[in-house]
């Protein structure tokens, strides 16, 4: 049996000074998230954003800033979904990698508008 392609829980979003985190469905593999890192670097997305970083869970975004999100949506989108058409995702036990490094609550005005509307990504997809 295949495992479910890993896809992005957009309702789990936050943006906190700039960073964007939001969760992956399901445990992506270390092949699964180098091939992500292989798509993200094919594909040109010049200064709209920083740095995209996967983890076993979700997805790490730096640079973020406000008008980007329907943009950075598409392309995180696109860059999953291809990672996902090159290689199924495997079962890998190899230990946890779920430190957060997450400071308080508290977030800019800006920031908090920005996890509104990720968030809001994963209220679109409810629907699939």
């Amino acid at each position: 049996m295949a495992a479910e392609p890993i896809r992005i829980d957009w309702s789990s979003a936050e943006v906190d000074g700039g960073r964007l985190t939001v969760g992956l469905s399901g445990e992506a593999s270390k092949a699964w998230r180098e091939q992500l890192a292989s798509v993200v670097r094919q594909l040109e997305h010049g200064d709209r954003w920083g740095a995209i970083e996967a983890r076993k869970a979700r997805l790490r975004v730096e640079g973020v800033t406000a008008g980007t999100e329907d943009e950075l949506r598409f392309f995180l989108e696109s860059a999953v979904l291809q990672a996902n058409a090159d290689l199924e995702p495997e079962d890998e036990e190899d230990g946890g990698e779920e430190a957060e490094d997450e400071d308080g609550d508290e977030r800019s005005e800006p920031d908090s508008a920005m996890t509104d509307a990720f968030r809001a990504f994963g209220d679109a997809n409810d629907d699939d």
